[in-house]
């Protein structure tokens, strides 16, 4: 049996202890709960940190300046802290006891099944925000097209696991061809519907990638599927004109670099064989993987916070943080200009079509449609395009954390010099073992979010405050909406009936997330851009407020804007096109 999280607590209360922020150090009482790290300012200020949120905990030698046992405390919101305390035993029982109430073992064990809003919300239809047939059914599915239909295929889960109970596919493919085609992608997860565009019907679908493997096996099925996608818009505009050359720029966007892509060949995956698939052309985005990604945050997170609290514009740059966001916003408009401006439709994956699929899709949906960056539709897009299509939030967030990622290296009687190495080894191979998983894949939709929202200051119904506490949320594990890896998971959990909903939460408040420049006028202006956005990846910063930082500060001297080390988006050799059988 399981001690309670309340015996978990070797000390709740220590005194007299110095907490260093930014080069600030004040004094203060600090409090442990079942749930948070609470430092009491002297003001009568209190500093909440849930532990969710905590990502390490280091224990450094005792001060040789002070006399005070130092604990080194970094978040997943890039908060850093330092506690100092003026004894060893209360160090180390605080030290041990955030370790045991950070490191739970189960969902249910977080935060979201104790949390109880102080005031109760006043909005209470966060759960039931996304509804798959009336938002299709705003697109159009079943309504302005009889192209499209909703299959029950994956009712019970057992088609595809980590597929919605709902999708829509193509009205002339049968249940029956689904079923052969789900074997020719991973993880069964077919191409199937995520948007139907306004203008044009033109679609974005998405899926995982074939398994192709060195036999270079072909399906029948999956080649008829993608036929029927390809096929389904009437090329017509929206006064009924007939639209030419609407089929002639049908897309297969393959997310991954050109080498990844080929390099799944050997575990019996890959990418289309384009000899297979007519009318269409493949393109390679070349957005790297979540190794990648992690590390490429680990040194900007570095860079943001160097020795005496300074901006390390050498490590900002090697951590090509920015390429990697410029990256996945050329994607988006290669997408975006084939939906809107070309007619054609658009097929995304990547290799199991959970994380750089979920970004260049939904970012796309929030370029072409403006209901998507109302205070609704955001809201919807995410429940649609992450949650309910299956985006990994539990493992790419890391909500279960691990002892790994607490490291004890103060030299002293109670910790022997074979534990302080036994410590030291745990966080040199965290890397390579519990933090595999892990990537700040959502992050960078947010990131991507944020720059949109520089860009187009006037076209957005939420503000950057929103897309600031959905990354905080994301990791402090206080609402149930980001629970889980799957819909299959959260059907079984059932955390609609013990947890609250975050969307709750911001439409209780509104007021704070809602952008005071927002003109939904200029999205009904034919003449400017029709309500569709067009990304400037050239143009991308680094969001600065994320880490606490000065805007200004973190994007002076030309590091904002005109990245030198980015080509055009016209001259990126990293995109490359495949042309298809005629």
């Amino acid at each position: 049996m399981q001690p309670s999280r309340i015996d978990l607590l070797k000390i709740t209360q220590v005194k007299d202890v110095l907490l260093t922020r930014s080069q600030e150090t004040v004094v203060g009482n600090l409090h442990l709960t079942v749930h948070h790290l609470i430092f009491c300012y002297s003001s009568g200020e209190e500093l909440w940190i849930p532990y969710s949120i905590i990502h390490t905990v280091e224990r450094q030698p005792p001060s040789l300046q002070s006399g005070r046992y130092p604990l080194h405390i970094k978040c997943r919101d890039f908060m850093i802290i330092t506690l100092s305390l003026l004894k060893d035993g209360e160090t180390q029982d605080v030290f041990d006891s955030i370790q045991k109430l950070a490191c739970v073992t189960s969902i249910e064990q977080l935060y979201a099944y104790s949390y109880m809003p102080r005031t109760p919300f006043t909005a209470t239809n966060g759960w039931n925000i996304y509804d798959p047939l009336k938002e299709y059914g705003r697109m159009g599915v079943d309504v302005n097209t009889d192209a499209w239909r909703f299959t029950l295929i994956n009712r019970d889960y057992k088609y595809s696991p980590t597929y919605p109970r709902i999708l829509v596919v193509p009205s002339k493919i049968s249940d029956n061809t689904l079923n052969y085609a789900a074997k020719y992608r991973s993880k069964a997860r077919i191409p199937a519907l995520s948007y139907l565009h306004w203008h044009n019907s033109a679609t974005i679908t998405r899926s995982s990638q074939p398994l192709v493997g060195f036999k270079q096996a072909r399906s029948i099925q999956d080649e008829k599927l993608i036929e029927a996608i390809f096929s389904t818009n009437v090329p017509k505009g929206p006064n009924g004109e007939v639209v030419y050359g609407s089929t002639a720029t049908n897309l297969i966007i393959d997310a991954r670099p050109m080498a990844n892509a080929v390099g799944n060949v050997a575990r019996g995956a890959g990418t289309e064989n384009m000899d297979h698939y007519r009318n269409c052309k493949k393109i390679y985005v070349a957005i790297d993987n979540i190794h990648v990604m992690r590390d490429s945050l680990g040194k900007l997170s570095e860079g943001m916070d160097s020795a005496e609290g300074q901006i390390n514009r050498v490590t900002l740059q090697k951590s090509g943080w920015l390429k990697h966001i410029s990256m996945v916003m050329e994607g988006a408009i290669t997408i975006i200009k084939n939906i809107h401006v070309y007619n054609s439709h658009v097929l995304v994956h990547c290799s199991d079509g959970w994380d750089r699929t979920s970004q260049l899709v939904s970012l796309s949906e929030l370029c072409l449609d403006p209901y998507y960056r109302t205070f609704e539709g955001i809201q919807v897009l995410i429940e649609k395009d992450w949650i309910s299509f299956g985006h990994k939030f539990e493992d790419r967030c890391g909500h279960l954390s691990n002892e790994k990622y607490f490291v004890n290296l103060a030299n002293t009687s109670g910790n022997t010099a074979a534990s302080t190495i036994k410590d030291m080894q745990n966080k040199f191979y965290k890397s390579n073992y519990y933090q595999r998983e892990i990537s700040p894949v959502f992050h960078q939709f947010l990131d991507c979010v944020y720059q949109l929202l520089c860009l187009y200051p006037t076209r957005f119904q939420f503000n950057e405050q929103m897309l600031i506490e959905l990354h905080y949320h994301v990791y402090s594990c206080q609402f149930g909406t980001f629970l889980f890896n799957s819909e299959k998971e959260r059907i079984s959990h059932h955390p609609q009936d013990k947890t609250f909903s975050i969307w709750d939460y911001f439409n209780s408040n509104k007021k704070k997330f809602t952008n005071e420049l927002y003109d939904p006028m200029k999205d009904k202006d034919l003449v400017d851009d029709g309500g569709v956005l067009m990304p400037d990846a050239s143009k991308v910063k680094y969001w600065a407020s994320l880490f606490k930082r000065d805007d200004n500060e973190v994007n002076s001297l030309g590091i904002a804007y005109g990245l030198a080390t980015l080509p055009l988006p016209e001259e990126n050799t990293s995109i490359v096109v495949t042309e298809s059988a005629d």
